[in-house]
């Protein structure tokens, strides 16, 4: 257990989150900010339409930036979409806003 809680600490100080299992996540995100996702969308259209930006161009604006990341990895095209096929486990997709702000956005 001590070995595993010092994995999922490293991965977050890190921000590689890619590796964790949809038990992990849902424990070490507990807190976090929840979103359900019926089906694949662009990044721009999701980020204002689950309320984490309040416009398209604060969007635009934080894409562009690099203060988007999905599973650990920034996201800087305006194109991307969120789908299953990146989601841990078919399920869950961790998207951070900045460098504390943390979503978890779970297909149902």
């Amino acid at each position: 257990e001590y070995q595993k809680a010092l994995s999922m600490s490293k991965a977050l100080f890190s921000g590689d989150v890619s590796n964790f299992t949809k038990d992990e996540i849902e424990l070490v995100f507990k807190d976090a900010d929840k979103v359900k996702l019926e089906s694949e969308m662009n990044i721009v259209n999701l980020l204002v339409e689950k309320n984490i930006c309040s416009s398209k161009r604060e969007a635009r604006e934080f894409l562009n930036t690099g203060t988007i990341s999905i599973n650990g990895e920034r996201v800087t095209d305006l194109e991307f979409t969120v789908s299953k096929s990146i989601a841990i486990e078919d399920r869950y997709v961790v998207l951070r806003r900045g460098k504390k702000k943390y979503y978890i956005l779970e297909f149902i």
